[in-house]
């Protein structure tokens, strides 16, 4: 091997690795709405990840999460199966559940923070089918609520998940 071929790639490898670490985003602001799911009474404050500095940041670093508080992801169109979310750099443990168009679920997981400082080593929760939107609450909350797919996500600006549900009924 010639010499100089091989310093230029022992020079080179520190900027290769380098670029292959992966930033952690800057934290961002979030809007915040009130949100009615399947047959639950109290409504949950969900913040909005609506840019994709947003859906990057997710709730990467938070140490806590209200009982009945998320975040909402939401796209402006269909998300393939494969593409799914990770842990990584996520210090509390989260229920997830992929929403359709029409805001029903379509998938969930209980998600375990993953710990590694390496994000290669951190596992993907795809959902296997297309979706719209995603929320995050705390691990459990799924189970503890009865909250199962075909269950569905209702905007409610009022505060109040009769009327949510009423509205979304009068929509269809």
């Amino acid at each position: 091997m010639n010499y100089r071929v091989f310093f230029a790639l022992i020079f080179m490898l520190p900027f290769c690795v380098q670029a292959q670490q992966w930033q952690i985003p800057e934290p961002q602001e979030f809007d915040t709405t009130q949100v009615c799911l399947g047959d639950l009474s109290q409504p949950l404050t969900v913040e909005l990840a609506d840019t994709q500095e947003q859906h990057a940041r997710g709730l990467m670093q938070r140490e806590s999460l209200g009982k009945y508080n998320g975040m909402w992801f939401r796209y402006g169109q269909e998300r393939p199966g494969y593409s799914g979310f990770w842990m990584y750099q996520t210090l509390i443990p989260l229920d997830i559940a992929y929403l359709d168009k029409n805001r029903r679920i379509v998938k969930t997981f209980t998600m375990r923070p993953c710990g590694s400082n390496d994000p290669n080593n951190c596992r993907s929760y795809s959902p296997g089918k297309r979706y719209w939107s995603v929320l995050e609450v705390n691990a459990g909350f799924f189970a503890e609520h009865d909250i199962r797919t075909g269950d569905q996500l209702n905007k409610s600006p009022d505060g109040n998940c009769e009327s949510a549900k009423e509205n979304n009924n009068n929509e269809k």
